[in-house]
């Protein structure tokens, strides 16, 4: 039993070609000496093939309740309790493979990622093949800015765990972020394997096979999405967007109006209404949407542009020219 560490560092933005492009802030504060944010791969691998720690399942009870209080009181998030009864386990029971994975848990949510990374490499020593442990150093790696190698421990995760959800996701997320279409869409698959009402991976795979010119399956990921939360702003933009670009026009504006009305601060829908008005000549709503765009952020320089002709457009209008 182990509580999870979370995608901490890499920030992953749903939509496609945002003109707005919105950015996550990472709040996260992580203290690692140069020594360990440096520290060679080859390092933190295990030299060894066989299993030396013991699990859950050969421990005595007395140490279990230990255990499983720790790892509770993590969950939940009280570190101080948890570090101190994993500690307590493993003054016992030195070799526990769970409670020395979920101490290096515990000191990295506290930012102490110099002995987290320890803790991990002992679990990796007592037990080559514990995956979720080159999950979460995999983790640590990306937060130490060290994606290739990030990718290398996260790929060992899924040969040992074909379906470890968060791997695959980060996967996924890094491969289409370094515009590996085929191979985010692999990853995204397999974790459809497992979980199929994952509302970022339906959007992941909808953005991905729109960018494989993939239309129709594209749609259907959004669609999906839909089902899983009609309430969702972004699913109701990207539904926008794949109608767009399938010239269903009534459909996108239904679809990015609701987007507006989810999130009046949407403003790559309000953009998008502005475009479609535009195109139709219908220049008041189309400069009413850019306005609307304009209201969410006053610098953005399409929208001004565009505003700024379709003003012109009902001058001229109005002149009879």
């Amino acid at each position: 039993m182990v509580f999870f560490l979370a995608l901490l560092t890499v920030s992953f933005v749903a939509g496609c070609e945002s003109r707005s492009q919105r950015k996550t802030k990472n709040t996260f504060k992580l203290k690692v000496s140069d020594e360990v944010k440096d520290i060679p791969l080859s390092e933190i691998l295990p030299k060894n093939t066989k299993g030396i720690g013991k699990h859950e399942k050969e421990i005595s009870d007395s140490v279990r309740y230990d255990y499983m209080y720790g790892t509770l009181a993590g969950q939940y998030g009280n570190l101080a309790i948890s570090e101190k009864s994993l500690k307590k386990a493993l003054a016992r029971e030195p070799d526990f493979v769970d409670a020395r994975h979920n101490l290096g848990l515990v000191y990295y949510k506290k930012g102490l990622a110099d002995k987290a990374v320890k803790e991990w490499v002992t679990t990796l020593r007592l037990d080559p093949k514990y995956s979720e442990t080159y999950y979460d150093l995999g983790i640590f790696m990306l937060d130490s800015n060290r994606k290739k190698d990030a990718v290398t421990l996260m790929n060992r995760c899924i040969q040992l765990e074909p379906y470890h959800l968060k791997a695959r996701f980060a996967l996924g997320k890094m491969a289409q972020i370094d515009g590996k279409i085929q191979e985010a869409i692999r990853h995204f698959r397999a974790y459809q394997m497992k979980d199929k009402g994952d509302l970022r991976v339906h959007i992941a795979l909808g953005e991905l096979f729109l960018l494989a010119n993939q239309a129709d399956t594209s749609l259907k990921e959004f669609e999906a999405a839909a089902r899983i939360d009609d309430k969702n702003p972004q699913v109701h933009y990207q539904l926008g967007a794949a109608y767009h670009r399938r010239q269903s026009i009534g459909q996108a504006l239904f679809h990015y109006k609701r987007a507006t009305e989810l999130a009046p601060d949407h403003m790559d829908s309000f953009i998008n209404i502005g475009d479609i008005y535009f195109s139709r000549q219908e220049y008041a709503s189309a400069l009413a949407a850019y306005n609307s765009a304009l209201g969410v952020d006053s610098t953005n320089t399409y929208a001004k542009r565009k505003a700024a002709q379709a003003e012109q457009k009902l001058l001229e209008h109005k002149s009879g020219l």
